[in-house]
């Protein structure tokens, strides 16, 4: 699904660099093109609407509203990952993506026009200096991508969330929708069954007559969604996948917690299972170079994208044509914001790393903000049991007497850090020099988080994360990887925890619902529908969660990879180039700190800590070709 638009630049034909590309409407002020994937709908008077992706529901339908109420309202409206593309009789024009976002738009604008696009290759002029604090954010922040509005690339940007392009007498213009948050409701037990009725409402919409296959973690998420399926489509309609992987000789499969917890649940159902084994000791560097035009298409760099493409083309290969392919992505961050991992504090007993999960969330919720804003966190119990953990680090002061600036440092310390813990200091990241690291923070808390932190209260603090997540980790490399391996083998990819009644619910679910220190579990309204309203096995999920971390606190993920998988040498290769000493500004970077680092690395020390993380994120956007020469 390509879409191209040139604004301002007396359209002479079709681009000759976009082969394939067919023209869609031309008039003396823009161009559109597009693919056979693009469909076109016209009112009676005389406007005309493009689109790309996929509603769920009915396609003329959807146009309909969307005529009638116009892009804003047809946006709140509709549901599905899709972009708008909205030409007017008066020769207006306007473009937007879905409300969340799920779908991306890239511009560059000049003093020749502006040109729209849904991948970073189809801009032609392109821009070639670097976008520092978009590279500061992929170094420093897990999902080694820049945020949503931003690119790689100075001049090159994304559609944000909630913005509408608007084409006019020749000129481009973009607007903000301005968010409206939702309070924090009194909820009871009523709301579980509303819950619980969404749930099951998404997945019914996106599911499919003729057979669903899910991306089978074992962990809460994916297996809520293989109940919900059987439930509605029958368990002869339902497959899973999943990986067993190896990264090392010496650690051997890292997932078999996982993988045999994936196995009983798929049994527990009666459905077929298909195990893709993945070893990382063998391969990968190879189908890392074949992916590099799309991770460089969409500005991501990861190897959790590679797994994803061998799920995808194994779907592809053994699916009836017809099929939804489902993931549990988003779940862990709308339910608990991100902290449901049992990776907060380690210790055998289960029960208590769930709740020293919920108290890493707390520490990001409305309670705590407000002791944040009297002047009460220091002596908040939760915080220094957290914080007494991390003896070496260095954490910022609070803002002094604004109650904006305190939600700021709680958003900023949320968003814009590699670890997530209120008041952690970004000097914590020696990548970046201390005007780096400024730079960086007015870049993205001006873009991003101003109006959150200016606006918020203890009431709606829930439906700002939720919404500003968009703009961060939910479009981040881990995630987008979903839609674009599987759409790239011709299946489509549904994630149900993205539908916006369950966005909503979530928004105003109170702190006590798993968020916070009372008893309820985290993702208290998913595990009390999987209780309530669906067969699940809630005797399986016992035990380690699903990698060797569960049960050896030392070892790492990343580790493994680094040093000990067939993408050592080919990382150390890449990194032997010193070529991101020809992108990352020495204004922006501590380069002899990364030096030291890639040092290190050629001779086989292994670093820990942030030094690790560092390293990854400097491997992968390396091998995503983000520091070759150009």
């Amino acid at each position: 699904m390509k879409l191209l638009i040139r604004c301002g630049v007396p359209p002479d034909g079709a681009s000759k660099s976009q082969a394939g590309l067919k023209e869609l409407h031309r008039s003396d002020r823009f161009c559109i093109e597009g693919d056979t994937d693009i469909r076109r709908f016209r009112d009676a008077l005389g406007s005309s609407l493009f689109v790309g992706g996929r509603f769920l529901g009915v396609d003329s339908e959807a146009a309909k509203i969307v005529f009638q109420k116009g892009m804003e309202a047809g946006r709140e409206t509709l549901e599905g990952r899709y972009f708008l593309v909205l030409v007017r009789p008066d020769g207006s024009c306007e473009v937007c993506t879905d409300r969340f976002g799920q779908q991306e738009l890239y511009y560059e604008e000049d003093s020749e026009g502006l040109v729209l696009a849904t991948d970073i290759s189809l801009l032609p002029r392109r821009a070639q200096r670097h976008h520092q604090p978009a590279l500061a954010h992929a170094l420093c922040v897990y999902g080694w991508r820049p945020p949503k509005r931003h690119t790689f690339w100075e001049g090159a940007r994304r559609l944000g969330i909630d913005q509408v392009l608007r084409v006019e007498g020749g000129r481009a213009h973009i607007r903000d929708i301005p968010f409206q948050p939702l309070k924090t409701g009194n909820y009871t037990e009523h709301h579980l069954n509303a819950y619980a009725d969404s749930l099951l409402n998404a997945i019914r919409v996106r599911g499919s007559d003729h057979g669903n296959v899910v991306y089978l973690s074992s962990g809460w998420d994916s297996t809520a969604i293989l109940a919900c399926l059987v439930k509605l489509f029958g368990a002869g309609k339902v497959r899973a996948i999943t990986g067993r992987i190896i990264y090392s000789d010496r650690s051997g499969i890292i997932n078999r917690f996982e993988t045999d917890r994936a196995r009983a649940v798929a049994d527990y159902y009666g459905i077929k299972l298909d195990i893709v084994d993945i070893d990382y000791r063998r391969e990968g560097p190879d189908l890392l170079e074949r992916l590099q035009p799309l991770m460089q298409a969409h500005q991501i760099g990861s190897i959790s994208l590679l797994t994803q493409e061998r799920f995808a083309a194994h779907v592809a290969a053994t699916s009836n044509g017809d099929e939804s392919v489902f993931a549990g992505e988003i779940s862990d961050g709308a339910h608990n914001l991100g902290f449901s991992q049992f990776t907060t504090i380690f210790h055998p007993v289960h029960e208590f790393r769930e709740y020293s999960d919920k108290m890493a969330s707390y520490l990001f919720g409305p309670t705590f903000l407000g002791r944040l804003q009297d002047g009460t966190y220091f002596e908040d119990p939760v915080y220094q049991l957290l914080r007494s953990r991390l003896p070496d680090a260095a954490f910022d002061a609070p803002a002094n007497g604004s109650r904006a600036g305190h939600t700021m440092h709680l958003l900023s310390s949320f968003f814009l850090r590699l670890r997530r813990f209120p008041l952690w200091s970004l000097s914590n990241s020696r990548v970046l020099t201390g005007d780096g690291r400024m730079a960086y923070l007015r870049e993205m808390e001006t873009t991003y988080l101003k109006r959150a932190a200016e606006e918020a209260t203890v009431e709606t603090l829930y439906s700002w994360y939720l919404w500003l997540y968009n703009s961060f980790h939910w479009q981040g490399s881990t995630v987008l990887s979903l839609y674009l391996t599987a759409e790239a083998q011709g299946l489509r990819m549904e994630m149900p925890f993205w539908d916006g009644r369950i966005q909503e619910f979530l928004s105003a679910m109170p702190e006590s619902w798993g968020r916070g220190l009372d008893l309820n579990p985290t993702k208290y309204p998913l595990k009390w529908t999987l209780k309530h309203r669906v067969d699940y096995p809630f005797h399986l999920q016992r035990g380690p969660h699903s990698y060797i971390y569960d049960v050896q606190p030392g070892f790492s993920l990343v580790a493994e990879v680094l040093y000990d998988s067939a993408f050592s040498p080919y990382f150390r290769k890449i990194l032997a180039r010193r070529q991101y000493r020809e992108v990352l500004s020495p204004e922006v970077f501590d380069l002899e700190h990364i030096d030291g680092i890639v040092h290190r690395y050629q001779e086989g020390t292994e670093v820990r800590g942030e030094e690790l993380s560092e390293l990854l994120a400097l491997c992968q956007l390396s091998a995503a070709g983000w520091f070759a020469s150009r």
